[in-house]
């Protein structure tokens, strides 16, 4: 991903609670004669380290009907797209008169290789990871639910697991304009309607108060 130095983030707590935030992604695999495949998917992020970037990994699980979890076997590196809030910013924010329209967004791409998890034991392991992030309480309902049931639904996913060995991140923010500019635009994104704006100008001020 083409990212100008002052776009880029390194700050280990900052990128992993962006994951965690936004852990719907895009998995990119390459497929058959070279061509790419994506799927969209609910990601669970672990590490090994409290606040760091120590043994990242990323779990999941597709449906077995998609074919995009044979490109596993390859060995070859998938990327996950997880992305933020963006906007739309208007040259009008701008102090010199000649000044074109931009976009201000935030996206990272975590890079690994995909390991299948595919004994029943490890898909459930890793549904309980999803449902724990996403519904706690579900967790009740399906240890209710009969076996065959249960059984018949994990046989029709296949689950994996993606250590994470590096990543590419662009908090494209404004960080090129002056501080009057990006004031500007932070208190006219601040007062959108949209909700994607308004995530936008927080994370801008968040980055002015560092």
């Amino acid at each position: 991903m083409y990212t100008p130095r002052y776009n880029r983030e390194d700050d280990p707590v900052a990128l992993l609670a962006f994951l965690k935030a936004h852990s719907f992604a895009t998995l990119i695999t390459v497929g058959p004669g070279g061509s790419p495949r994506a799927t969209h998917l609910p990601f669970v992020v672990t590490t090994e380290g409290d606040g760091s970037l120590e043994g990242l990994r990323l779990v999941a699980h597709l449906a077995r009907a998609n074919p995009q979890w044979e490109d596993f076997a390859s060995g070859r590196e998938a990327m996950a797209i997880f992305q933020g809030p963006h906007a739309y910013i208007s040259p009008r924010h701008y102090e010199k008169p000649l000044s074109v329209p931009t976009w201000n967004y935030v996206a990272l791409h975590a890079y690994g290789v995909p390991q299948l998890r595919d004994t029943p034991e490890e898909k459930r392991q890793i549904l309980d990871l999803l449902i724990a992030q996403e519904e706690a309480g579900f967790a009740d309902q399906l240890a209710a639910y009969p076996d065959e049931f249960v059984q018949g639904k994990l046989r029709a996913i296949v689950a994996f697991d993606m250590p994470i060995t590096r990543l590419e991140t662009r908090y494209k923010l404004s960080q090129d304009r002056t501080p009057t500019e990006r004031q500007t635009i932070i208190e006219s994104l601040s007062v959108s309607s949209s909700e994607a704006e308004r995530h936008t100008a927080a994370m801008m001020a968040e980055r002015e108060h560092r």
